[in-house]
């Protein structure tokens, strides 16, 4: 008996011999157990109630950032944006067996969290502690020769970084590190890389080759001729747009570069209405090999295409700034709307003020503006948004020359006449694209300054 009060411990029956069938009492009905409810596969397994990381947290705060970190790269980033290149769900799985790549990826979710909260206390501190433990590992492993896939994913994560925060020279750093250390593994061939590690470094190659202006480090192991493959076969209405739009273009210019902005506005409308299909959950981005092909393999495509056209190879003989504008604005596009990367990145920030550059030395502005009134009003808006301060103003003076000229006022028919460069037969208020005979260079009306 227990006399002191405490709760008395409980107690566990142990088998002393071996276990014997009991027999059922002759005439006693027996109850018949209920079936056992079949489980459903689909459903998730019960959290741990720890961060499930490759190292212990010191503290219980430090504990609760980081399983809030987690959460905002497994539910959001992950399950709800299109940004991780493809398989999506595979990355965390792979992240949590590399040290270094498991710190670079909580970096890298601190400075996402950040731009969409506009919290940078306490993720500021977090960011730097998570980045320079990276670093210290991969410092650690390049000086014993190693050259796994964590390491090299580790990287491209710190290349990224810099590229979207548009530090050119950081970024030129870790892309030379990144062309050493695949040529030392056997090239992007090898065995030790899998797809979804091509496809990361390909995907931070070309962000690097546009804070660098330069081409890309890597070629790619796509075939961009059959674009079919990755834009979808275009509708009667789609081709008839597109081919117009390559017509304009080359009877303005007379450049061969208009069937290459004719294959880009062709690849930006079908991977649009492939994003509408994901928001409205009539398809899925994901597929059931890793071989397949991807969404961020169609994004690719895209971007190679536009690569060429705003990068000037030989600067003796630019393209016109038709192209230039275009293939910048694409990128804002693409890295927004198609990645779903913030608005406020800095490097969306360049791009603009390089759109901004060229537009304000170029002699034949209002021409331009009254021959791609279409083209011209999708850059301003776009640019607009992505702009520093500084650059805003001259964007909104240009945009304002448009809809002056169409008049557009309400808020609504701006957006609907937006809208038109992309999707002309949804039925704009006001119209943008030329209809009849194509304007050329010499018979436009031209925009007068206000």
């Amino acid at each position: 008996m227990n006399t002191s009060g405490a709760p008395s411990p409980k107690q566990f029956k142990a088998p002393i011999g071996p276990k014997r069938s009991r027999k059922s009492r002759p005439g006693k009905k027996t109850r018949p157990k209920p079936p056992k409810e079949a489980v459903d596969p689909k459903l998730p397994a019960s959290p741990r109630p720890k961060a499930v990381c490759p190292y212990t947290p010191s503290t219980e705060l430090e504990d609760f950032h980081l399983r809030s970190l987690i959460n905002h790269y497994v539910t959001f980033i992950t399950a709800a944006t299109l940004t991780n290149v493809g398989p999506r769900f595979e990355w965390y799985g792979l992240a949590v067996r590399d040290e270094a790549f498991f710190h670079a990826l909580i970096s890298d979710t601190c400075a996402h969290y950040t731009y969409m909260t506009g919290l940078e206390l306490p993720y500021k501190w977090i960011f730097f502690r998570h980045r320079g433990e990276a670093i210290r590992v991969v410092n650690q492993r390049i000086a014993q020769g190693r050259f796994d896939e964590g390491t090299i994913n580790a990287i491209i994560i710190f290349a990224h970084q810099d590229s979207f925060e548009d530090h050119p020279q950081e970024s030129k750093k870790h892309m030379d590190g990144l062309v050493q250390l695949v040529r030392a593994a056997g090239g992007l061939q090898s065995p030790d890389f899998s797809e979804k590690t091509r496809r990361h470094l390909f995907f931070v190659d070309l962000a690097a080759a546009i804070i660098a202006n330069t081409k890309p480090h890597f070629s790619p192991t796509m075939d961009l001729t059959n674009l079919e493959l990755y834009f979808r076969k275009p509708s009667p209405a789609a081709l008839s747009h597109i081919s117009s739009f390559g017509a304009r273009l080359y009877n303005f210019t007379g450049s061969p570069l208009s069937d290459q902005a004719a294959r880009v506005l062709w690849g930006l409308r079908s991977i649009s209405e492939l994003v509408a299909a994901f928001r409205e959950n009539s398809a899925t981005p994901d597929t059931a090999s890793a071989s397949d092909i991807q969404f961020t393999d169609r994004v690719e495509v895209l971007e190679r295409l536009v690569h060429q056209l705003w990068f000037v190879e030989d600067p003796a003989t630019p393209q016109h700034i038709i192209f230039q504008t275009f293939g910048f604005t694409c990128l804002i596009y693409i890295y927004t709307a198609l990645r779903d990367l913030p608005m406020g990145l800095d490097m969306n920030k360049m791009l603009a003020r390089k759109v901004r550059m060229a537009l304000e030395t170029c002699a034949e502005l209002n021409v331009l503006l009254a021959t791609f009134p279409d083209l011209l009003l999708w850059e301003m808006l776009l640019c607009g948004r992505a702009a520093s301060p500084r650059d805003k103003p001259f964007l909104a003076q240009q945009t304002t020359k448009i809809l002056m000229v169409r008049k557009l006022e309400d808020a609504r028919d701006i957006l609907a006449a937006s809208d038109t460069f992309l999707w002309p037969e949804r039925g704009a208020l006001a119209p943008l694209v030329a209809v009849g005979p194509i304007h050329t260079s010499g018979s436009v009306i031209e925009i007068e300054d206000s």
